[in-house]
């Protein structure tokens, strides 16, 4: 069932988006909820279990959560962590592998009990690889499932390394990596020859069960697929967009991954402008793209058809903007 969304601005997205001026202030909005779940979990002597990521996406998440261990006293005795993934092979002490990653930006410098460290295990024979994946599972399972899980999202749109393909009720698994996550990761390993074509990553099944799920992206490098996850079609294409389907997922991003989403890309096609001189421009030259019809054959019935009535109504007549536009790209 489509989300009821009853925000005109928001009405292309499936799916709830909050949007931060940047990074930093995001981040540290997302650590504070997760502070406030552990807190609350401590009062109730209940244990917090979270599902974390690894990747440039949550270091300042993490970096937060370090600062509110050294400087407010939070607590992470109550806490179980399981981590969505690790390459394959790959040995826990290797500078590129996911314990190492952690350990550094986070379980070295919190109170965590060791034993409720979890992060697929890199090191395992082919044969033995099953019956981890489904202890795995298992474990979550046992514990009441996760409470709150973070995700990342790459290029592919993958999650965890559920790359496109991935079913929508897949588990933990064995899985082939897609040569743009291997290109993307290539620096940290000295060349894509260097990076493990396999990796051991969490299910979108898995994911799916999480009470609440965070999807984190920062910059204009994911504006394009960020896009595609909140207001495409649902398609195995881009694996992030399955996330339309749970009701407990939220997208947490800052304004320049914002940049691509139609109420920040062509926002008079949701609420009314602040028709400034450059939004102008620019959406006349969108709706002659749109429509393949030169600015200055552009009619009152293209605007108004396109989402554009405000502006022919305060601006207009469109005549005077079609020439007003036309003259300024000749002469620039």
């Amino acid at each position: 069932m489509a989300r009821l969304n009853l925000l005109e601005e928001t009405r292309y997205e499936k799916l709830p988006v909050t949007v931060y001026p940047n990074q930093h202030e995001a981040s540290v909005a997302v650590a504070g909820r997760i502070a406030s779940l552990i807190k609350s979990k401590q009062k109730k002597g209940e244990q917090t279990v979270l599902g974390l990521a690894t990747g440039v996406t949550p270091l300042k998440v993490y970096a937060e959560l370090v600062r509110l261990h050294r400087d407010e006293g939070l607590s992470f005795k109550n806490v179980i962590t399981f981590n969505l993934d690790e390459y394959y092979p790959m040995q826990p002490g290797a500078a590129q592998s996911y314990v190492t990653f952690m350990n550094r930006n986070l379980f070295d410098h919190i109170d965590i009990d060791r034993k409720n460290i979890h992060i697929p295990d890199g090191t395992l024979a082919k044969e033995e690889v099953a019956a981890f994946c489904l202890g795995y599972e298992r474990k979550i399972t046992g514990l009441g499932g996760i409470n709150l899980q973070l995700l990342g999202i790459g290029r592919t749109g993958h999650i965890g390394f559920n790359e496109p393909g991935s079913a929508p009720n897949s588990g933990t698994r064995l899985v082939t990596l897609d040569d743009l996550t291997r290109g993307d990761a290539s620096r940290d390993f000295g060349g894509k020859q260097n990076v493990p074509t396999k990796a051991l990553t969490m299910g979108i099944g898995t994911i799916f069960k999480a009470r609440e799920i965070i999807l984190m992206a920062w910059s204009e490098k994911k504006a394009s697929i960020i896009k595609k996850a909140v207001e495409g079609n649902i398609s195995t294409d881009v694996p992030a967009t399955y996330l339309q389907m749970s009701a407990n997922t939220e997208f947490v991003i800052d304004q320049n991954a914002a940049v691509a989403l139609t109420r920040f890309d062509t926002p008079w096609l949701v609420k009314d402008c602040v028709w400034t001189d450059m939004l102008i421009k620019k959406s006349v030259i969108w709706l002659a793209k749109t429509l393949c019809k030169p600015i200055l054959k552009l009619t009152e019935n293209d605007y108004n058809n396109n989402g554009m009535s405000q502006l022919a109504t305060e601006q207009g007549p469109v005549y005077n903007i079609n020439i007003n536009i036309f003259n300024k790209i000749q002469h620039t």
